[in-house]
């Protein structure tokens, strides 16, 4: 049951915590170091959380290759989880923020993509059958 639900929700609920939790701690430092080149680097709790995100944005789409009533709802729930992301950006101060922009924009990658390769996965296996 735990495998239909989106893995990109763990971001959007990691976000949410952490904005309504501690006010700016998007924003704040969690690794900061100097390049090679001298140059310094610093990744943000809200760069991580977008990191974190284009991982379980790829896991997703793994996820999506099976062509099975499991992931046809999966697909369903991606866009729920689409839709509401898309209303608390809108909405929600705290959410008004680049980071949870991204995290929309890979939340809808994840719709298309999920749908875009179910329907070619199905296509795939319904082609072979017609050779015969």
């Amino acid at each position: 049951m735990l495998r239909l639900i989106p893995l990109q929700t763990l971001v959007v609920v990691a976000y949410l915590a952490i904005a309504f939790t501690v006010p700016r701690a998007v924003d704040s430092v969690v690794l900061s170091f100097t390049l090679p080149s001298g140059a310094p680097w610093t990744l943000t709790a809200g760069g991580l959380l977008v990191a974190i995100g284009l991982v379980l944005l790829y896991l997703e789409v793994l996820k999506s290759v099976r062509a099975t009533m499991a992931s046809l709802i999966d697909h369903g729930l991606s866009l729920m989880l689409f839709s509401i992301c898309l209303v608390l950006f809108i909405v929600l101060p705290q959410a008004g923020t680049a980071t949870f922009f991204l995290i929309l924009v890979m939340s809808l990658i994840d719709v298309i993509a999920g749908f875009t390769v179910t329907l070619a996965a199905s296509r795939r296996s319904v082609d072979v059958g017609t050779g015969f």
